[in-house]
């Protein structure tokens, strides 16, 4: 008997109960605790608390995603401590007003790590993710303000905005990201399909980019960072285009003249040169006439000297040499945190110099932040983060007159203080040392204050209010100076000003209430509900004025001005209103869903067409928590879809315009003698600059996702592949057709459509052995594709088209060229003859006869050049041992079509203007005496109209670049515990080391087939110290 009440007591329930933590003390809301070997179990809730029921002496088994599971004996008052995987699945995540588990999210979203930005030393830090996330195009200019252009899954829009929206601390940014201090980012993540970002509604549909600075976090009592980067950049041979010296120069205009059966003596005259110089530099030309070489000697045309003032010699200027250097750039950060139970607080401050690689070109950047929230008591939690900042800027664009000033021209006539100039029958080009040092003084001034501050109301558990207000104001100042200067035949007599202020305000208020609550245990509920008005306001103004007797900085205000003062202004606006609402389910980790629905206003559109629907749905399923395989860690299957707009466009986009033209042209002037006095005083009336449209209406962007996310053998294995279809309708244009209505002729409109679709591809390899040797490969792999599949017939006409297929017809993406096709070089006159081809010359291009009609003709023009690449791709390499960290990315893209521009100056005499430098292909050029080359014979007239559209232009663009390579070394713990430190790390990096490119591409960089700055290659030092 005693025996079977032993056996009774044994097999009875007893309660299990207890709380489940994370690593830092927080509670693990929804993890599983099961008893071991069956179904009997329950999910934690938002305290991390659990309790069921479970035989006596039983076990139970705790589980959640990213942690390693846990058993132990069955009991009461349980403390369970869950050690984090290899994984950063349990990562939280921000995605629009509430944050998520990383292993939750159901929509296409990249969580970055933010290491590559803090040690970049780019002003802009989105710059240092090129490449990094699968879907997202960076591509940047070398100038000393950094700004990068983001494009996310393809082009978004035709006239329209496509930047994505960013979102730092729950607050719209609206200004470029240089004004942000990279250090002080926490985390950032980019939202790209319509279901992340529908959230977001009618600014989301090019994509959300959302970043989450810095605060003080709990177990910090005081903690100080201070990090300091030195950079060095300059250009290498990757980067810049060949340019022919004085030799080649002369050279070039010999051949073109002899090629055209002009005396090369007398056409050299033109631009002060003498090829029969008694002394100078020789040259070798080919004379087809002779059909010998024929020598000359170069020098200038008035005794050495190239005008006539005899104040020029003749020179040798590298101008692109003479206008750089090598830039330094400095970035220095310190920020103090600390944080209790009941607040936290940081303070950072931030300087950044950039010394341009263009000589008097700069930018400079001081920020301050402050980050507080206090909780007053068990209900209310108040908090604020401020940004202070000041940036000035130095820039100017000289590139293109250094790469087409010729080179006999000298910096500086002989004197040593004026500047040279072109002469003769050059082209008045300016003197691209002149311009930058006249521009010196012309710094914009631009002052930021941006942050927020907000109140969290908890008044029962799961639920939660919080009101935000958010500012992002801007004023800027510059008082640009125009000096005067003679430069030979190039001159300028006025000085003058245009001293501007613009002032930029942008405020939004944004209300939520969200509420988090379980349902049985194992539905798991968080609703959002949200309401946000967003109001922007901008100020222009400009103080216009001539005449200085003095041309100093300090001198130089409208009030000194004895010339023509006038005054010009703007102000524009618009609000945006909205009402949101979420509702995100998740069953046991098994199944998980979202629903979304945005209702936008926007005063940007007329009455009736003001406010729009942007819903959205997603639905995820957890493989592995149905198999529970071991080798599968996680397996996640996603599918969503969603809505979103766009309605970046003119503010004032809807209305009709009108404006005062005042003035004595008798063609757009308003003003009129209606009464016939003959005074020259007449009343002005006004004149139609666009006409109103009051049924203009929101883009809107549709888009399909399917994806999945895996986590395999151990956390060793890690990815996702991404599918989308995205279908932009109703798109926003401003065709330049309708001008040929007159008076009032622009006008927005509705119209095209277009379809971009896509595969992105990210795989990881990590593991670290016990040697302490660890490793982390990981690539991405994307590719998009678009079509225009909607165009108005009244606006056809508008966009590149054939004589028999528009885009919509042909399939082709938007971007596309038509033109025609290149047939080689005519090697005959005979050939030249037989062709048909208006203007067809000896050595010159050769266009395809496509229709076959014995002539060239507009007919003939077909699609020549697709904007699309292949795909696009990344591979981060990086590995750790015992203190030492190497990082090496590379990135690239494969079969782009790139249209070279560069080809008007490096392969053509005269095409742009004669007489400007060439690049040094020119010297290979076609000749009777050299028929294989591929490079058209040179001319002195460009009578073929051979810069015309072709296929000449296009080439392979494919590249892959060595965009970082980092070597750091962290001292080890004993080390800087007896330093009293808590970490210290010290680094050296190279960015743009390398470029691998097509053999068939003739210009110096993929990236630059145009006149901007060259990219950069640079080197870095810097250091990471924390107490």
């Amino acid at each position: 008997m005693l025996m079977l009440v032993c056996a009774a007591t044994w097999a009875q329930d007893i309660s299990v109960s207890g709380t489940v933590l994370d690593a830092q003390g927080e509670p693990v809301i929804g993890a599983t605790v099961m008893q071991q070997g069956t179904s009997n179990g329950t999910v934690t809730d938002l305290d991390g608390n659990f309790s069921f029921k479970a035989p006596r002496g039983s076990s139970i088994e705790v589980t959640y995603i990213g942690y390693e599971p846990q058993i132990l004996p069955a009991g009461a008052g349980l403390r369970v401590v869950l050690k984090e995987t290899a994984s950063d699945l349990n990562e939280v995540v921000v995605t629009g007003y509430q944050v998520q588990r990383k292993a939750d999210l159901t929509g296409a979203v990249s969580v970055v790590k933010t290491d590559a930005v803090k040690t970049s030393p780019d002003a802009d830090p989105m710059k240092a993710l090129q490449g990094r996330v699968a879907g997202v195009t960076i591509t940047s200019t070398g100038s000393p303000s950094g700004t990068s252009t983001v494009r996310v899954r393809g082009i978004g829009s035709f006239n329209s905005s496509q930047d994505p929206l960013y979102i730092v601390d729950g607050v719209p940014m609206t200004t470029a990201l240089n004004t942000l201090n990279a250090n002080d980012i926490e985390s950032m993540q980019v939202l790209k399909d319509a279901a992340s970002a529908s959230i977001y509604g009618s600014r989301a549909a090019n994509g959300v980019v959302i970043i989450t600075t810095k605060q003080g976090k709990k177990g910090e009592k005081i903690r100080v960072d201070f990090t300091a980067n030195l950079t060095a950049q300059f250009y290498t041979g990757q980067s810049k285009m060949k340019l022919l010296d004085t030799k080649g120069y002369a050279t070039a205009m010999a051949q073109a003249a002899l090629n055209d059966g002009i005396d090369p003596v007398a056409y050299a005259s033109n631009y002060g040169l003498s090829l029969n110089a008694t002394q100078g530099v020789g040259i070798r030309v080919w004379n087809p006439a002779t059909k010998q070489y024929v020598n000359y000697t170069v020098n200038g045309l008035y005794d050495g000297y190239i005008n006539s003032k005899r104040t020029m010699g003749c020179s040798d200027t590298d101008w692109v040499d003479e206008i750089s250097r090598t830039g330094f750039s400095r970035n220095y950060n310190v920020s103090v945190s600390s944080a209790t139970e009941k607040a936290t607080s940081m303070f950072s401050l931030g300087y950044k110099k950039n010394d341009g690689i263009l000589k008097y070109t700069d930018f400079q950047s001081f920020s301050a932040r402050l980050n507080n929230s206090y909780q007053i008591n068990k209900i209310v939690r108040l908090g604020e983060n401020f940004t202070l900042s000041y940036n000035k800027q130095v820039d100017s664009a000289p590139m293109e007159n250094a790469l087409k000033m010729s080179p006999t021209v000298p910096v500086y006539e002989v004197d040593g203080t004026t500047f040279a100039g072109p002469v003769g029958g050059m082209s008045d080009r300016q003197n691209p040392m002149r311009e930058l040092y006249h521009n010196k003084d012309n710094h914009l001034d631009y002052w930021k204050l941006f942050g927020n501050a907000y109140v969290d109301i908890t008044p029962t558990k799961g639920l939660t209010f919080r009101s935000n207000f958010g500012i992002d104001y801007t004023t800027s100042f510059i008082n640009a100076l125009t000096h005067t200067f003679a430069s030979d035949i190039v001159n300028n007599n006025i000085a003058k000003t245009d001293l501007g202020q613009t002032n930029n305000s942008n405020y939004t208020w944004s209300n939520t209430l969200n509420y988090l609550f379980d349902v049985k245990s194992a539905h798991h509920f968080n609703v959002l509900l949200g309401s946000e008005i967003n109001k922007q306001s901008f100020v222009d103004f400009h103080a216009l004025s001539e005449g200085y007797t003095l041309e100093t900085k300090h001198y130089m205000w409208p009030n000194a001005a004895t010339g023509t003062t006038h005054n010009t202004g703007a102000k524009v606006g618009y609000r945006l209103a909205s009402l949101f609402g979420k509702v995100d389910y998740n069953y046991n980790d098994l199944l998980l869903a979202s629903f979304t629905l945005r209702h936008d206003g926007s005063s940007r559109f007329g009455e009736k067409h003001r406010w729009g629907n942007f819903p959205a749905a997603t639905l995820g399923f957890r493989i592995s928590q149905l198999l529970h395989e071991k080798w599968m860690d996680d397996l996640k299957l996603r599918l969503s879809w969603g809505k979103t707009g766009n309605q970046g466009i003119d503010n004032n986009a809807h209305y009709g315009l009108y404006v005062a033209d005042y003035g004595l042209d008798r063609t757009t002037s308003t003003a009129y003698d209606l009464h016939l006095a003959g005074s020259g005083t007449f009343p002005s009336g006004y004149r139609a600059t666009q006409t109103g449209n009051n049924d203009l209406k929101w883009e809107t962007t549709t888009q399909y996702n399917i994806g999945v996310d895996y986590t395999l053998f151990g956390n060793t294995l890690y990815g996702t592949v991404d599918a989308y279809i995205k279908n932009i309708t109703d798109m926003l244009i401003n065709p330049a057709y309708l001008a040929v209505m007159g008076e009032g002729g622009n006008r927005w409109s509705n119209g095209p459509s277009l379809r971009d679709w896509g595969m992105e591809f990210t795989v990881g390899y990590r593991k670290t052995w016990a040697n302490g040797l660890g490793i982390d490969l990981n690539g991405n792999v994307d590719f998009f594709r678009n079509r225009v599949t909607e165009l108005p017939t009244s606006t056809t006409g508008s966009y590149a088209h054939t004589t028999k297929q528009n885009l919509v017809e042909a399939r082709k993406p938007y971007g596309s060229i038509v033109g025609y096709v290149a047939d080689g070089l005519f090697q005959s006159r005979e050939e030249v003859l037989a062709s048909g081809q208006p203007n067809a010359r000896l050595g010159g291009l050769k266009y395809a006869d496509l229709d076959g009609n014995g002539k060239i003709t507009e007919a003939d023009q077909t699609w020549i050049y697709n904007p699309v690449p292949a795909f696009a791709y990344g591979l981060n390499v990086a590995v750790t041992y015992k203190g030492f960290d190497l990082n090496m990315f590379w990135q690239g893209v494969a079969d782009q079509d790139v249209y070279n521009n560069q080809k008007f100056q490096t392969d053509f005499w005269s095409i742009t203007d004669a007489g400007s430098n060439k690049g040094s292909r020119l010297l290979g050029a076609w000749t009777t005496d050299n028929t294989a080359s591929t490079i058209p014979a040179l001319t002195t007239n460009n009578t073929a109209d051979e810069g015309r559209a072709s296929s000449y232009y296009v080439e392979n663009g494919s590249y892959l670049k060595l965009r970082t390579l980092q070597l750091g070394y962290s001292l080890p713990a004993k080390l800087i515990s007896k330093l009293r430190m808590s970490s210290f790390r010290a680094y050296i990096a190279g960015q743009n080391l390398l470029t691998l490119k097509s053999s068939s591409l003739t210009c110096s960089d993929p990236e630059n087939p145009n006149w901007n700055y060259p990219l950069a290659t640079s080197v870095s030092f810097g250091i990471q110290i924390g107490f």
